[in-house]
């Protein structure tokens, strides 16, 4: 006569199973991911990606962080980020950034913060709601080209970072920031800026990260002096 298996095999097995299926499910993700986005984006098993996010190479995702959007050329977000963005080009992104997927009402004409009374995705396990009565989603934050998101910055709304902006570490992130402006605190407030007017000016007219890539690639060793890299730009010639 055979033996039944014990009570913590019985409990274990099919707990076992199913972690099992679900490695099998992202494994098989991740084959896929790596045909479609193998020339463009470097990532790890450990890394989320969403179906629809496109890469415009030159990419980088590193161990443990989530991504949603598009990324630009030469752009990269580091490690145990929470990114969903329309991202620009030669833009930094440092570990621990977090971006939020939705909202809740806090304010008149809605009495409770709770989505069990507006919505229909049953965030508590169940919802009272039959319809949506509050638009929880919303568009992609965009940041431009050339930005720096420093550490533990947390990005909340639909925002717009400019091209060129830096937002310092540990900087809550809640209104739109202007191009080339270095912000920082909670919430993130402009506390200066990367150049002068003039100087900022020039850069969003000559949009140099649009410029094709033989040209930055040949012309790489301006870009360490902004005196040089506007004498080239405007008399079209080498330094």
């Amino acid at each position: 006569m055979k033996r039944k298996p014990s009570i913590v095999v019985r409990l274990v097995y099919p707990i076992y199973c199913m972690m099992g299926i679900k490695y099998l499910r992202r494994l098989f993700k991740f084959y896929c991911q790596t045909l479609r986005f193998g020339d463009t984006l470097i990532f790890e098993f450990s890394n989320s990606i969403g179906d629809k996010s496109k890469f415009e190479g030159c990419n980088k995702i590193y161990s443990r962080s989530s991504f949603s959007g598009r990324m630009g050329y030469g752009s990269y977000i580091g490690p145990d980020c929470h990114i969903l963005a329309d991202i620009g080009r030669f833009t930094s992104i440092a570990p621990f950034v977090r971006i939020n997927e939705g909202s809740h009402p806090y304010k008149k004409p809605y009495v409770t913060t709770s989505p069990m009374f507006f919505s229909t995705r049953e965030q508590a396990g169940e919802t009272f709601a039959n319809r949506m009565m509050y638009a929880e989603s919303r568009n992609y934050p965009k940041i431009g080209s050339d930005c720096w998101i420093c550490e533990n910055v947390f990005i909340s709304g639909d925002i717009n970072i400019g091209d060129g902006a830096v937002v310092l570490a540990g900087a809550v992130v809640s209104s739109d920031i202007p191009p080339f402006a270095i912000a920082g605190g909670v919430p993130a407030k402009v506390i200066g800026y990367r150049y002068d007017e003039e100087t900022i000016q020039f850069l969003l007219r000559e949009k140099w990260w649009d410029k094709d890539i033989s040209w930055l690639r040949q012309h790489w060793e301006i870009f360490s002096n902004i005196d040089t890299f506007k004498k080239v730009c405007d008399e079209g010639s080498d330094a």
